[in-house]
């Protein structure tokens, strides 16, 4: 079952719709959806559908000629010369149509011919450009695709008509992997799993939660085991480096120097490690809401996936004896403290929300930013707040606290958010409290209670 990516899904059709030859470019990290994205936009459309293999040149021009014969429904289609031959019989044949070219994986098509690039350009300016195909070229290397296909310097630049970056699916879409589940649940398996479509693909939905996470991550045939693993090996040769930044920003390292202090990394290797990882999409770099973003002392790190963020936190520092059998007391560790975890993927997840009651107009205002706020109040005392929605007009503000475990000090808590209130006593300033269970407040508080129940509500979608 195919589940969320509607936008993705309209911007491509949008781009089929119009006429003219199209070229897409689709691309986001391994096991994100980018081919279930691709089959559920062609199933039931004219499409030709090609996906590379780390093979040979020759083997991949064989598959796809072979294709390309069923496509035309001749028997024993012989092999095309080159590549330049390929694409002029597609002209050729299919020119007329209006028709899909998918190409999957097309970085381990371009690895083999260096020249991939060259002869597509042709092909689209000489052969494709008078024509109604809608050719979308798709990859899982993100810097391959970003800096050899997107990039000014590569022959293909200026013919791409759209782009499409795959990210995660956020705590929503990612809920309809296990529908059933509590929406306290659906929070925690977000917190672990994040929003790949293929790790929540393996969620059993006849398990607890518990049970799915000791046998995905903790167990010497788990799945997951590991995947962390697996996703470095595939964008970086010595992955090592990178995997201590990750493990250092799980363990709770959030700035420059805290990492740096972690890794015990010099500046200008740790700085290249963090852009990389940036461009993977992996970590994020956060200023405080209304900041100067070029103002790095005030900058944080955070993991943009959670499930890299779990990963690098529970089971990555402890792979070995995992693998020796001994996950259980590990996989009881991690969820014994897993409210720790999951409070601060919480706030992310609050975010989130307020993106979805924005773009139905369910919010006091138009949002123009959602972010976060630490510094010193006027008190001079250190402060941070959970969320804060920025107006479009600039005169207005949501600023939100987020408690995921249970308080007994309601009045502490109202006070403090009060507090906060004064960071920004120049706009009108809307207050909500975040909560997973109703809280019974005063009504003369001007706090807003919402409760995880409404971060599900059908009303979103």
């Amino acid at each position: 079952m195919f589940i969320g990516r509607k936008k993705e899904l309209n911007v491509l059709k949008s781009m089929y719709n119009k006429n003219g030859f199209q070229m897409a470019v689709v691309y986001g990290r391994w096991h994100i959806g980018k081919t279930a994205l691709l089959n559920e936009f062609i199933k039931d459309k004219d499409a030709l559908f090609f996906s590379a293999e780390e093979t040979t040149e020759a083997l991949n021009l064989q598959k796809f000629s072979n294709i390309l014969g069923r496509k035309l429904g001749i028997a024993d289609f012989p092999c095309a010369s080159d590549w330049q031959e390929l694409f002029f019989i597609i002209k050729e044949q299919l020119g007329q149509r209006h028709i899909i070219i998918a190409i999957d994986e097309y970085p381990l098509l371009a690895s083999a011919n260096s020249d991939m690039n060259s002869i597509l350009q042709q092909t689209i300016d000489h052969n494709f450009a008078d024509t109604n195909i809608f050719l979308i070229l798709c990859g899982s290397s993100i810097s391959f695709m970003e800096d050899q296909v997107l990039d000014e310097k590569s022959p293909l630049y200026n013919r791409c008509t759209g782009q499409l970056k795959i990210l995660p699916l956020d705590y929503y879409d990612a809920a309809k992997f296990y529908p059933k589940a509590s929406a306290e649940d659906k929070i925690k398996y977000y917190a672990c799993f994040g929003g790949t479509p293929c790790y929540l693909s393996q969620i059993n939905k006849n398990l607890v939660f518990d049970e799915n996470v000791n046998n995905l991550f903790f167990q010497i045939d788990g799945q997951l085991l590991k995947e962390g693993n697996l996703l470095m090996e595939r964008e970086f040769s010595e992955p090592s480096k990178h995997n201590v930044v990750l493990q250092a920003i799980a363990s709770g390292a959030n700035t420059f120097k805290e990492i740096m202090t972690f890794t015990n990394l010099d500046n200008d290797v740790l700085l290249a490690h963090l852009d990389a990882l940036q461009d993977l999409n992996y970590i994020v770099r956060i200023m405080p809401c209304g900041s100067n973003p070029f103002r790095s002392r005030k900058a944080r790190y955070l993991l943009y996936e959670n499930f890299i963020a779990f990963w690098y936190r529970y089971v990555y520092p402890h792979i070995t004896e995992i693998e020796l059998g001994n996950g259980d007391i590990y996989a009881d560790f991690a969820l014994k403290n897993l409210s720790n975890f999951i409070s601060n993927n919480f706030k992310e997840v609050t975010t989130q929300f307020l993106k979805r009651l924005n773009a139905k107009s369910a919010l006091p205002f138009v949002a123009k930013s959602f972010g976060k706020w630490w510094g010193k109040g006027y008190d001079t005392t250190p402060q941070e707040i959970d969320v804060v929605v920025e107006s479009i007009s600039g005169e207005d503000v949501i600023i939100g606290e987020c408690k995921w475990r249970k308080f007994h000090k309601l009045n502490s808590v109202i006070e403090w958010l009060r507090s906060r209130v004064e960071t920004f006593n120049d706009l009108n300033c809307y207050q909500y409290l975040f909560t997973k269970d109703p809280i019974k407040m005063d009504a003369n508080t001007n706090i807003t209670n919402i409760t995880i129940n409404k971060y599900f509500s059908a009303e979103l979608e």
